[in-house]
């Protein structure tokens, strides 16, 4: 009797430990995805032209300016746009997905002007208070990149 427990707890403990591995690797992309996020918000706050560029896909438009005129762009676009705070209640709250499935009706509008594959972009959604904050990042070799980012800052809990 002592022997088929023994059998049975090893066996258990492979299988949860197993199923944790799945589940993490499932949600990498995920993590990933929100350690980007923090990254630019912290370049966006700090003005580092370079870790901010870095972070972001700009818009075919804005491609052919100097870096100070993309970074001055994206300053002013995105400054009341996101912020650590927002990022975490996303972390937390927020309806990750590819961007097809979390916005369907907006995926190939949003990629075409900076010319990327819908396929390749994963997106967070969450809504507060009657704003909908929007997150789309596009999935990179090197790790993801922001393709669109509107109202997480509001997300910020009260």
């Amino acid at each position: 009797m002592k022997t088929w427990f023994k059998i049975l707890a090893v066996t258990l403990i492979v299988i949860a430990g197993g199923l944790s591995c799945f589940f993490w690797k499932q949600g990498e992309p995920r993590r990933n995805s929100i350690k980007t996020l923090n990254t630019f918000s912290r370049a966006l706050a700090s003005d580092n032209s370079a870790a901010l560029l870095n972070n972001v896909v700009l818009p075919r438009a804005f491609q052919g300016e100097t870096v100070s005129e993309q970074s001055k762009f994206l300053v002013n676009a995105l400054h009341d746009e996101i912020s650590l705070a927002g990022v975490l209640a996303l972390k937390h709250h927020a309806v990750f997905g590819s961007v097809q499935e979390i916005f369907p009706d907006k995926a190939v509008a949003w990629c075409k002007p900076a010319n990327v594959n819908p396929d390749n972009c994963v997106a967070f959604k969450m809504e507060r208070d009657g704003i909908r904050a929007e997150v789309v990042l596009v999935r990179e070799a090197n790790g993801y990149r922001v393709l669109r980012c509107n109202n997480v800052k509001q997300m910020a809990g009260s």
